[in-house]
């Protein structure tokens, strides 16, 4: 296990040569309610860095440190990090994730100026929205997660939106996100499935539709009815996404589920956005909310 002062100096010192581009300067690491704490001050404001429940966080005020109160940061982006499982790869990939933000936010900004607005895919989404209600994962949020607990797919993921302007989810899983999951429940680690299965849980209870038919049919949906497979998830699936992915399963994998499974398997072709009709998901639960899906 990786002690939370060693992520945090790996985290500082891939971040240096962007701190010292937009030229921000270091104040003393601070521990506070369970947090550690890293602030740089520059002529724009102050950027902290704070380490805490195996999550990192970057926030940014307008203002001095000697001003700059609580409720004046505004976080920017929000990674996993599991110290747990951590490796000093995990920490170099979060710190150029947190490096291109604060580069791009704040290398040509005027000092009292606003963040400016984000062009790139979103790269986080705040946990207390979702706990409140206010915000759901979407499929951006739910792959930026994803590719916290799998770093080596971000190049992959930024490509994807890269190419069409948007993010196609199914393509990206399809061609990339699926096999990584897979390779997961096969192995079977206790630790790593633990880290999927709580993202998977998390994203089912507190995504939009789209997001749950990727958890359900385009990721899960692919374990094609095998029971050792099925069987290694069941004790990590939550008690809402278990059910709904053994009747998915089974019903993918019996003649009637034919047609859905070829339809998963050979997606059409991209096209641009047009009025939304609805997905696999949707119709296997009934299309408006009302359990629809065969008998089993």
């Amino acid at each position: 296990m990786m002690e939370a002062s060693t992520a945090l100096e790996l985290l500082l010192k891939g971040m240096e040569p962007a701190l010292e581009e937009i030229n921000f300067k270091a104040s003393p690491v601070e521990e506070a309610e369970g947090k550690l704490i890293a602030a740089y001050a520059g002529e724009d404001g102050t950027l902290r860095l704070e380490l805490f429940d195996d999550k990192a966080a970057l926030l940014f005020s307008p203002r001095p440190p000697e001003e700059a109160e609580e409720g004046d940061f505004a976080r920017i982006s929000l990674s996993l990090l599991e110290l747990e499982a951590a490796t000093e790869k995990d920490c170099k990939s979060v710190a150029e994730d947190f490096s291109e933000e604060v580069v791009r936010r704040l290398r040509k900004r005027k000092p009292g100026a606003p963040l400016a607005p984000g062009k790139k895919p979103p790269k986080s989404i705040s946990k207390s929205a979702i706990k409140n209600g206010d915000a759901y994962y979407d499929a951006l949020s739910f792959a930026n997660s994803f590719t916290g607990i799998y770093p080596e797919l971000r190049a992959a993921y930024k490509e994807n939106y890269e190419k069409y302007g948007e993010f196609l989810a199914e393509e990206f899983f399809l061609q990339h996100g699926n096999a990584a999951v897979l390779a997961t429940i096969r192995q079977n680690d206790a630790l790593a499935m633990r880290r999927l299965f709580s993202l998977l849980n998390d994203v089912y209870e507190n995504g939009v539709n789209e997001v749950q038919s990727l958890v359900t049919v385009t990721i899960l949906g692919v374990l094609e009815n095998d029971e050792a497979l099925l069987a290694g998830c069941v004790d990590y699936m939550s008690k809402d996404l278990a059910p709904v992915v053994i009747r998915l399963n089974k019903y993918l994998a019996s003649p009637a589920g034919k047609k859905a499974r070829a339809q998963l398997e050979t997606p059409p072709p991209y096209k641009p956005k047009k009025e939304k009709k609805p997905g696999l998901f949707q119709q296997l639960l009934g299309g408006g909310g009302n359990p629809g899906m065969p008998g089993i």
